[in-house]
């Protein structure tokens, strides 16, 4: 049985993505350890797309900035994260980067955010880089002082207007959107007017996105490219976002096999990059965690996924278990070894059965959602 809502849910997520050039999105709670594998997830990929090693460093301090923001701000109300949390972004347009976050404030400090920001905003090269030194000399940058290091030093390496928006949440919070755009060449510029267009029209697309994870309370989401390369580092974010004690170990491994089913069985021509994918886990009104995955796949795999679906929940928990090692133990197989363990081992880890769709998107290529829930040993 597959809910048709989750199924749209997943693909118009992952359509959205696709469509607006995301390379990432990511959304939960932002630790250091977490921040610091965003960046090797992100780095990874500009340094394959972006040839000039220049400008791979802006992309990165910026993004570095764009993270602190969003960790510095966490801080002050570490309270109301774990309801509210951030997000954090990157597109490619052509020969450009947008890198987009999203955090909560408290909204006393929304006018001098906005004082900031239009300050930093107002003033051209030399004037910014002036003003960045007498900032420095003076100390300023506290927020009743100055415009605070990492909103200039974005502005400069960026070589553009930061673009901002608050959305009020309640009478004591807001969500705080700041963007930014990197150019990945050296040749002309676009005019101001038109970059800030784009700039706010992608800023758009980020905040339709985030509030269509608050509607469905995803606590997590991630969609880019899932590769053997990435895969550590996607599962210590998973993992260090739901430290949820009892369902800990059981939330992380039925994650491992979820992403690792995109790994083994998404249908991507860029190998290089890796497999495009999404993964995101819900919580429901019950406790119970939702984890989905959606992937492309060819049709000929897309059959074979089915019966191997099909075969794994007709099993009951004993004869699953016997399956399961059966295939184990099967030592003149080694292919069948390493395709054949995933959905078994996965449903056993859940203790659940699999819910899938494919959607037939073209020809000899489909759409791949699959679905399981961990129960919530709390409630």
């Amino acid at each position: 049985m597959f809910d048709d809502n989750l199924f749209d849910k997943a693909f118009n997520l992952f359509s959205r993505v696709q469509q607006q050039d995301f390379e990432y999105v990511y959304r939960g709670y932002f630790t250091h350890n977490i921040t610091k594998k965003i960046l090797t997830l992100a780095d990874i990929n500009i340094q394959k797309a972006v040839p000039f090693s220049t400008i791979q460093k802006r992309i990165y301090y910026i993004m570095v900035e764009g993270l602190q923001n969003i960790s510095r701000h966490q801080d002050e109300i570490e309270d109301a994260n774990e309801e509210y949390p951030g997000i954090f972004a990157i597109q490619k347009q052509k020969d450009r980067y947008y890198v987009t976050t999203g955090n909560l404030v408290l909204n006393d400090k929304i006018p001098g955010l906005k004082e900031k920001i239009n300050k930093i905003n107002s003033l051209e090269k030399d004037e910014l880089k002036k003003f960045h030194k007498e900032i420095l000399r003076s100390g300023a940058i506290s927020d009743k002082g100055g415009a605070g290091l990492g909103l200039i030093e974005m502005a400069r390496k960026s070589d553009n207007k930061l673009i901002s928006s608050f959305e009020l949440i309640n009478e004591n919070y807001s969500y705080f959107y700041l963007q930014t755009q990197i150019p990945t060449t050296k040749e002309n510029e676009l005019e101001n007017e038109v970059q800030e267009l784009k700039l706010r029209k992608f800023l758009i697309s980020i905040k339709k996105l985030h509030l269509s994870l608050i509607i469905e309370n995803i606590l997590l989401y991630f969609n880019g490219f899932f590769n053997q390369e990435n895969l550590l580092s996607l599962l210590s974010i998973v993992k260090g976002r739901l430290n949820m004690s009892i369902t800990t170990i059981r939330l992380s491994n039925v994650m491992v096999e979820m992403i690792q089913n995109i790994i083994k069985h998404g249908a991507n021509d860029e190998v290089e990059n890796g497999k495009p994918g999404i993964f995101f886990v819900q919580q429901k009104e019950n406790g119970d965690f939702v984890l989905t995955s959606g992937n492309y796949v060819k049709e000929s795999d897309a059959k074979s996924l089915e019966e191997k679906i099909l075969e794994v929940n007709a099993l009951s928990k004993e004869d699953l278990n016997e399956y399961y090692d059966k295939i184990l133990l099967d030592l003149d197989s080694v292919t069948s070894k390493k395709s054949g363990l995933g959905l078994p081992d996965l449903r056993i880890k859940s203790g659940q059965k699999l819910v899938y769709n494919f959607h037939k998107l073209k020809e000899d290529l489909y759409f791949y959602i699959l679905q399981t829930t961990v129960i919530n040993k709390k409630r």
